[in-house]
């Protein structure tokens, strides 16, 4: 039977902030514009919602519910297609109401998230989570993504970069006086905005100089810089407000004394997740510490030691190092000689290594190897999806700075890999030859697809606790229950996964040495986590756990071991960029390694 236009006039749409009359051309045009429908089929799918409108009596009905009727349609007449472009992301009013009243967390979401933000913070980083994942990537990557095989960093905030590292004199306006940081601190403020995860001030040493001479204080506070204090902790509190952590980069050789204030004042304030971090480069804490076995000449004296111990065991002074061609800037970025302007990591993807270690078995490093470099193609494909993604979404971003943007790969679970390759046993050596192979396939295959890729030890915390959750549910480990001496005996299912560089604790040869050996195929990087025996949060007694080794002595022994390893190849062939073994010209994106471990008679 025809329509009755005289009973659809009577139909009320409630919109979110008034209400119309029915108009079937409003539902044409929209799915022309959003589903990219021709003329005929838009109008086809609306009469058919009419007429389910007319056969149920409506008198009032709302947008999402038109959307829903509009789906329906759409699944009907087989245009999947259209579905999907059109489709509706949004939050179950069940999860909202629960979230809202905290009673839990969104649907999928693990319990502790929903307290780490506002809820309208919360919802629209959902929203936006659903919809990346929908909208940037493919099936293929959004699987591997929900299974855990990798995990795309801070997927809710994908449209901004992840960290931005931004030179002090690019933000100062004037000559060096103690209220130009200040006024800088305004300045990076507006580009923390942008940045999801961190922003780094590089060279701050000039910067900071006026702030950083000593003047006579309250009782306790002589020698004391009460202008760096107050900067520090105004850098804390615009951390807490824009929800970016905001670092400092090295001062700079010429500005030792600007170092060890930052140093002393840093110890001074509380451990806090959002506080400042001090990137500081491995020569400038040489000569900040001085000679071995003691006080020196221009060395630390015992507060100042002390303060540096505390800071580097918690995390809060990050050793770096780089090389001529390149230096580190921030997690996910390098700097290259004379560039001045702003370098970013628009974002990072997260490896799960143990999983692929649990599926080659033990003693088989060539298919731990092979899948790596399949899991490594997927993950730059991701990062192409992403980097085309926030290219096009750029323009919402009117005061962020331009620069160079580059994209990160964070291992996760490298220790336990290890440990499930090596059926027990953790061999640094083998970490260094998968470390060189990972650096390598990044550079080869982002350099095929026009992107800049690094192997960062940053990004990757969150996705250890969701791998080890996800891995516990793996056949393997209702396996290995079933035998206490087999492969992954010793590892515990409930435990996060290590994250970055870590290794220790599990070596004879002391703290930092085994680091050292897996970093000598890593160039350019930053020692993160830092050799610890155990977590950063037993702050109080790390010499008696160290067995009387301090957090610097560590720092030293990586040095040495380090600058060893990097004379001699490595114990089976570090697989390297110039490894001719490796090299390939006409083919780029090819990684056989050139020997591999394999298992003793």
């Amino acid at each position: 039977p025809p329509i009755d236009r005289g009973e659809l006039r009577r139909v009320r749409v409630q919109e979110s902030r008034k209400s119309s009359t029915w108009s079937k051309g409003r539902i044409v045009a929209a799915l022309m514009n959003e589903a990219n429908l021709p003329r005929r089929l838009a109008e086809e799918v609306a009469s058919r919602v009419e007429r389910r409108v007319l056969d149920a009596g409506l008198k009032r009905i709302t947008t999402s519910l038109i959307r829903e009727l509009v789906d329906n349609e759409l699944v009907a007449l087989g245009l999947a297609s259209a579905l999907r472009r059109q489709g509706l992301v949004g939050v179950p009013r069940h999860d909202l109401r629960a979230l809202l009243t905290g009673a839990g967390p969104l649907a999928g979401e693990p319990a502790a998230a929903a307290g780490r933000e506002p809820p309208e913070v919360h919802v629209a980083g959902e929203v936006l989570r659903r919809f990346v994942l929908d909208e940037v990537f493919d099936e293929h990557v959004c699987e591997a993504h929900l299974d855990g095989d990798l995990e795309i960093h801070d997927v809710g905030r994908l449209h901004r970069l992840a960290v931005t590292c931004v030179p002090a004199e690019l933000l100062a306006s004037g000559p060096p006086t103690p209220a130009a940081p200040f006024e800088v601190l305004e300045e990076l403020g507006g580009v923390a905005r942008h940045a999801a995860a961190a922003c780094v001030l590089e060279d701050p040493g000039a910067l900071l100089k006026p702030l950083a001479r000593g003047r006579p204080g309250r009782p306790g506070r002589t020698g004391r810089s009460e202008g760096l204090a107050s900067f520090l902790r105004a850098l804390r509190a615009v951390a807490h407000a824009t929800g970016t952590r905001l670092d400092l980069g090295s001062p700079g050789p010429r500005a030792r004394g600007v170092t060890a204030a930052l140093l002393s004042e840093l110890a001074a304030l509380p451990a806090d997740p959002l506080g400042p971090r001090l990137f500081l480069d491995g020569a400038e804490l040489d000569e900040l510490l001085g000679p071995e076995g003691g006080e020196g000449p221009g060395g630390p004296d015992e507060r100042a030691a002390r303060d540096l111990d505390r800071l580097l065991a918690g995390g809060r002074v990050v050793p770096t190092w780089g090389r001529p061609e390149e230096r580190f800037a921030g997690p996910g970025c390098r700097r290259h000689p004379r560039e001045r302007a702003a370098v970013s990591c628009g974002g990072a993807v997260a490896l799960n290594l143990p999983r692929l270690a649990w599926r080659a078995g033990p003693w088989r490093e060539d298919h731990f190897l092979e899948a790596l470099s399949d899991l490594v193609r997927l993950a730059l494909q991701a990062l192409d999806s992403l980097s085309v993604f926030q290219e096009r979404s750029a323009g919402a971003r009117p005061g962020a700075l331009r620069g160079r943007v580059g994209y990160a790969l964070a291992p996760v679970g490298l220790r336990e890999a290890l440990k499930l390759l090596g059926d027990g046993e953790v061999r640094p050596r083998q970490g260094a030859r998968i470390l060189g192979f990972l650096c390598d396939a990044a550079r080869r295959l982002g350099e095929a697809r026009r992107l800049a890729v690094v192997v960062s030890p940053f990004f990757g915390e969150r996705a250890a606790a969701r791998f080890a959750r996800l891995d516990a549910e793996l056949p393997q480990h209702a396996q290995r229950l079933l035998f206490a001496e087999g492969v992954g005996a010793g590892l515990d299912p409930a435990a996060p996964y290590g994250h970055g560089f870590g290794l220790s604790p599990a070596f004879d040869e002391g703290l930092g040495r085994a680091e050292a050996a897996l970093l000598s195929t890593v160039p350019t990087g930053a020692l993160a986590p830092f050799p610890l025996a155990s977590s950063p949060e037993a702050l109080g007694g790390w010499r008696e756990e160290l067995g009387g080794a301090s957090p610097a002595a560590v720092w030293r022994r990586f040095v040495a071991a380090r600058a060893a390893h990097l004379e001699g190849p490595l114990e089976g062939g570090p697989i390297l960029a110039d490894d001719p073994a490796v090299r390939a010209a006409d083919t780029p994106d090819l990684f056989t390694p050139a020997a591999t471990h394999t298992r003793p008679a």
